[in-house]
């Protein structure tokens, strides 16, 4: 069965949450970018109830695909400090540390987003 487009990249759904806003503006980057990525977040996956063995990896990014050139990507989005809010900004886990060293060890990009314009610059830096 085939699913059209507009499904299938359907951005989730916000629920108030920035690094949610965050993990969609990136998506939509990298896909207009002829990238092949899809949202691979673990803790989503075990807070939904379909965590099923050694499916994902701890602190494996919430984006992961292939560049348009082959390469491969992992995104970790966090949240950005807003002061006036009183958010300090999304920090990454001990786990997310290691797996971004491993990543880059086997000459893959990591990149921690906190916007676009941030993976934009990353992904420009890493060719």
């Amino acid at each position: 069965m085939s699913l059209p487009a507009s499904e299938v990249f359907a951005p989730r759904p916000n629920r108030g949450k920035p690094e949610r806003r965050i993990q969609n503006a990136v998506l939509a980057y990298l896909r207009t970018r002829g990238c092949l990525v899809a949202i691979t977040d673990a803790g989503a996956a075990y807070r939904a109830g379909a965590f099923f063995g050694d499916g994902i990896p701890a602190g494996w990014p919430d984006i992961t695909g292939l560049l348009a050139d082959g390469r491969f990507i992992g995104v970790e989005c966090k949240a950005p400090a807003c002061p006036e809010q009183g958010r300090r900004g999304g920090r990454q886990s001990a786990a997310q540390k290691r797996m971004e060293q491993e990543i880059r060890r086997r000459n893959g990009i990591y990149i921690l987003a906190r916007s676009v314009v941030e993976l934009e610059k990353a992904i420009a830096n890493a060719k």
